[in-house]
């Protein structure tokens, strides 16, 4: 397997999108659209967006159709950071400070001093959860085997 594979076609759901003017995407990238088209996922467009994964790479300077399809909701293998640590089954998800790569959740602590940047960030990363791990991964794997999509 590897990254932007689909896993199991049951709830599947597969839609079209518009890539972002002058952005690349890969496939199997967990993307967001920002209102201008889709890239990278971040952690603060996580905390708002959609998240969806690329089912074809897309190099936005050769192509003339920017549209692309990805998963908005199922059983795939998406890009995850290497190094971030293992996550088990049943894990949540997050994207990584790696913007279109998961990551095993964390939870947002919110700073005993009141810096309004510092809360933001902890609220924001509470809210980014994009999928539930299918199956374990290990700290230097490159792909997460997840369910895309926030179920619990």
């Amino acid at each position: 397997m590897t990254a932007g594979d689909i896993l199991k076609e049951a709830n599947l759901v597969i839609e079209t999108f518009t890539v972002k003017a002058n952005e690349d995407v890969e496939k199997g990238e967990l993307c967001v659209d920002d209102g201008s088209g889709i890239l990278a996922a971040t952690a603060a467009l996580a905390a708002t967006g959609k998240v969806v994964m690329a089912l074809e790479a897309h190099d936005y300077s050769e192509e003339t159709d920017h549209d692309i399809k990805c998963v908005v909701i199922g059983y795939v293998e998406a890009q995850k950071v290497s190094g971030s640590g293992a996550a088990r089954k049943g894990d949540k998800l997050m994207i990584s400070a790696t913007a279109g790569e998961v990551t095993k959740f964390v939870k947002g602590d919110a700073p005993a001093t009141y810096v309004e940047a510092d809360v933001q960030t902890a609220l924001d990363s509470n809210l980014g959860v994009v999928g539930t791990s299918m199956a374990v991964s290990q700290d230097a794997d490159t792909t997460q085997k997840m369910f895309l999509g926030v179920i619990g």
